[in-house]
């Protein structure tokens, strides 16, 4: 019998919980044996940053489950082609074969696996076996992985400044089957903002403040999850500034990820921790949003953890709301873009609208796209790279930078698409006054 086949390497998952709330995560490599556990393994500490990729790679679940996959690879599914008895036996062969066969593997709807998917793929196990080089010499005869400076070749007023930029270049190819980010929607028509505002408004009330804030600051749903209200048991919160009744500042405390769930599970991650600001042009539309929002939650039905969102339920053990997930924020939201707005902008008089609802039924979406929408707005407002990147929140000026890059596309495509821009969309939001709340 060939016991290999019921064997795996999976990620172990190992959390603890200070006594100020704090969280940590460690993610562990362990060989199973039919679902069970027969040994802990060191080879997570392979799975780890390499020098100057901080932002790149890192120690995470996703990062852990990459590496599993290649080592059940070429140890156990191929023992018999590579003869690797231990990781440091793996060929460079068996790199180059497992890439190539999971760029050409399909999704459970039958598409090819996308662009970024593959990448990051590849980014596992390169910076792996680049980190295995201290066990194995000639690994130094394969380059697996170097950092690149790009100069720019752009001719735009921007990139005349002489910028550059670095990348990330591979010995081990990589083969693009699936269509990526292509078939991935996130551009919104300003004249959809209104509309799936209203809908989320009638359809989740008390999840209305977390796409506002996703639209006007550009926070990530894991992070709008873990945001808490300011007379919470952990420091930070919520901070704002009023002068004459009016927001001056809107500040969501990003610094570090507590345990918000009596639980003891985690409401979602942070990505890079931080203070992040609402952009000033949406501190009306925040604080309408904001004061609505906390006549809509009982106090009383929270825990004192105060997380701002929470699930409808109450928890049978504490009498109280625990704080939303990420997976049933975004199930919450999807629900209301596929069976409310997408009717509606199907129907519209609207060519625009029409379109977009045409395009939201035939291609993915996902919440993402609001902080793309955030980031647009962005650029509109004529903010420059450092400017774009702080408002986002980012820890690296790349992003932003491919948002210029596009800059020219963005304006003309809006401009021609959308009969209000920039400020005006706010404006356009304002004269729903669907974000007036009743009640006490």
């Amino acid at each position: 019998m060939n016991y290999l086949s019921d064997l795996k390497f999976s990620p172990y998952h190992y959390a603890w919980a200070e006594e100020n709330g704090a969280r940590h995560d460690t993610f562990l490599i362990c060989l199973k044996f039919q679902d069970q556990i027969i040994k802990m393994t060191t080879f997570d500490k392979y799975v780890k940053p390499t020098n100057d990729s901080e932002y790149l790679y890192g120690n995470t679940e996703d990062d852990i489950r990459r590496v599993c996959n290649f080592l059940t690879y070429s140890l156990l599914t191929h023992h018999g082609r590579y003869k690797a008895d231990k990781v440091t036996d793996i060929p460079f062969q068996a790199a180059i074969d497992y890439l190539k066969g999971y760029s050409k593997s399909k999704t459970s709807s039958g598409q090819y696996i996308g662009r970024q998917s593959v990448e990051k793929e590849r980014n596992a196990i390169c910076h792996f076996m680049k980190n295995l080089k201290e066990k194995r010499g000639d690994y130094n005869e394969h380059f697996y992985v170097r950092k690149v400076l790009l100069e720019s070749k752009s001719s735009n007023a921007f990139k005349r400044k002489g910028r550059s930029r670095t990348a990330w270049e591979y010995e081990i190819p990589a083969v693009y089957m699936g269509k990526g980010n292509k078939d991935l929607l996130r551009d919104i028509p300003q004249k959809a903002i209104p509309i799936i505002l209203r809908a989320v408004k009638r359809e989740e009330p008390e999840l209305f403040l977390g796409v506002v804030l996703e639209l006007c600051s550009g926070i990530r749903t894991g992070e709008v999850v873990n945001t808490r209200r300011a007379n919470s048991i952990y420091p930070g919160g919520i901070r704002y500034v009023k002068e004459n009744g009016v927001f001056t500042s809107f500040e969501i405390d990003l610094t570090k990820e507590y345990i918000l769930r009596s639980d003891g599970k985690y409401a979602g991650s942070i990505k890079i921790e931080r203070r992040q600001n609402v952009y000033p042009i949406f501190l009306e539309i925040v604080q309408a949003a904001y004061e609505g929002h906390l006549k809509l939650i009982n106090e009383k039905y929270l825990e004192p953890e105060a997380p701002l969102f929470v699930n409808k339920s109450i928890n049978t053990k504490t009498g109280k709301k625990m704080a939303i997930s990420e997976q049933s924020y975004c199930k919450r939201i999807k629900r209301i873009m596929k069976e409310v707005v997408l009717p509606e902008l199907l129907i519209s008089d609207e060519l625009e609208l029409k379109v977009f609802g045409m395009m939201l039924n035939e291609k993915n979406w996902g919440l993402h796209a609001f902080r793309h929408w955030f980031t647009v707005q962005l650029v509109l407002n004529e903010e420059d790279l450092n400017g774009i990147a702080f408002w986002r929140g980012d820890s690296s000026l790349e992003s932003s930078f491919e948002y210029l890059q596009n800059k020219g596309e963005i304006m003309r495509l809006y401009a021609k698409a959308s009969e209000v821009v920039g400020n005006e969309i706010m404006n356009a939001i304002k004269r729903e006054s669907f974000y007036e709340f009743q009640g006490n």
